[in-house]
């Protein structure tokens, strides 16, 4: 789990009773979501965004395949302070000839408003998180939507843009210890 508030640190996980946080700033934790988390998901997303049956129905579908992390991708989710979700990032994975194996790609981001203060801040310490995740499975690169960013002046940090208009962030894999 990442400890997050404004200003984000990026560092691995640390003590939360450690890391300076600004008092007025807000505060979550930042994990990967499990199967046990599907239900209360949808109920914060249906209460959200409402959708008609049909295609909350499919939205469901598609983030229990992520939630049970079966190899189709990951959802990462920002816990807020007072319980409840601050914010959802679903990631997928995609093979890709151009890159040479497997992407991670978010092209959803569902946060609260009042929970996560700025989106840019909460979206940092998610794609923080993400890229440690993505180089522990020796996945090599991650893909953002360009709306993803929009509220970020120069985008995401260590993401540029690619010839695809997606931003990219190329990741070295993290070293393996055998024995």
């Amino acid at each position: 789990m990442r400890q997050c508030g404004l200003p984000f640190k990026p560092a691995m996980p640390s003590d939360p009773a450690s890391s300076p946080q600004s008092p007025s700033s807000p505060q979550y934790q930042v994990r990967l979501g499990t199967s046990a988390d599907a239900s209360a998901l949808d109920a914060w997303l249906q209460a959200a965004a409402p959708l008609p049956v049909p295609v909350a129905r499919a939205r469901r579908l598609v983030l229990e395949g992520l939630l049970a992390q079966s190899g189709q991708g990951a959802c990462l989710l920002a816990d807020a302070e007072g319980g409840g979700f601050a914010a959802c990032l679903p990631v997928a994975l995609h093979p890709s000839l151009a890159f040479g194996g497997l992407t991670a790609c978010a092209t959803e981001w569902w946060f609260d408003v009042a929970a996560v203060g700025t989106q840019s801040g909460c979206l940092g310490a998610c794609l923080a998180t993400l890229a440690d995740w993505c180089r522990a499975h020796g996945i090599r690169h991650i893909l953002l939507a360009p709306a993803l960013a929009a509220a970020m002046s120069s985008g995401p940090s260590g993401f540029v843009r690619h010839a695809s208009g997606l931003w990219h962030r190329g990741l070295s894999p993290a070293p393996k210890a055998l024995g």
